[in-house]
């Protein structure tokens, strides 16, 4: 309650006074090209890890709950990176995506120089290399919650299918995936929560460079706060609450109505 009023107000760490300055903070994000990159970047990445940690989730949750060896083994690989800190996977990729790390490197050596990039520089490639690091990093939890809902199918329903005709890819469309929409619901408003919210990834890997080229909300109220800015930073904090506010009562809305009871 007091961020949103504060939000509203000149509070900064140069006045003893705090002044109603009504909507000032949010016409001065708006002028601003600085802030409202940041704005972008963050709606950017939080879109783009969703899609990637759900999709590539999704594929790794049914290949292990289908008839493979080493199910396990292949569970415990690719839930690993989502238990490590982010301090370290970003130590990690930052020596792997410079210039001259693995990456580039490996690329020259199979022949494809042409696709060696400044991974962590260039202010085109920027928001998509932090991206998929954090695709990297998250895919397993989600690949796990969806694990959970294949496995709370009853099998009656998959046998069924079959007995109908039906093959593998209209057996999951048709049967698996609208009686395991909780479970879509739950990790796809999980994964957007999770990317608006983004702030250690981009600290850790880029500090919002170049320039302001991977700034996100987060990172913008965080340099607020710490310049003293307080009123500015805050009215970035109530954006972030609004966008992720709205955008999850909307898919909580639409997936609602796709929802089946098993």
């Amino acid at each position: 309650m007091f961020s949103f009023i504060y939000s509203f107000t000149d509070w900064n760490a140069y006045r003893d006074t705090i002044r109603f300055t009504g909507l000032d903070n949010f016409v001065k994000i708006a002028k601003n090209a600085d802030l409202m990159l940041s704005i972008g970047n963050t709606v950017l990445f939080a879109v783009v890890t969703s899609i990637g940690k759900n999709v590539l989730g999704m594929l790794l949750a049914v290949a292990l709950c289908s008839r493979i060896g080493f199910k396990r083994l292949f569970r415990t690989v690719f839930f690993l990176p989502t238990v490590l800190s982010f301090i370290v996977v970003g130590v990690l990729f930052t020596a792997l995506l410079h210039p001259d790390g693995f990456l580039n490197q490996f690329l020259g050596f199979i022949g494809l120089e042409g696709l060696r990039q400044e991974w962590l520089v260039d202010r085109s490639v920027v928001m998509y290399t932090v991206s998929f690091v954090d695709v990297w990093k998250g895919t397993g939890f989600h690949m796990i919650i969806f694990m959970a809902g294949l496995l709370a199918i009853p099998r009656d329903y998959g046998e069924a299918a079959q007995i109908d005709g039906a093959n593998p890819l209209q057996e999951f469309f048709r049967i698996k995936l609208p009686l395991m929409m909780q479970a879509v619901s739950v990790n796809v408003v999980l994964s957007l929560i999770a990317g608006f919210k983004v702030f250690e990834q981009v600290f850790v890997l880029t500090n919002g460079g170049p320039g302001y080229a991977s700034s996100v909300l987060n990172s913008i109220a965080f340099q607020m706060f710490g310049d003293g800015r307080w009123g500015l930073g805050t009215a970035m904090n109530l954006i972030l609450f609004l966008l992720i506010t709205s955008f999850s009562i909307l898919l909580l809305t639409y997936f609602k109505r796709k929802e089946v009871d098993i």
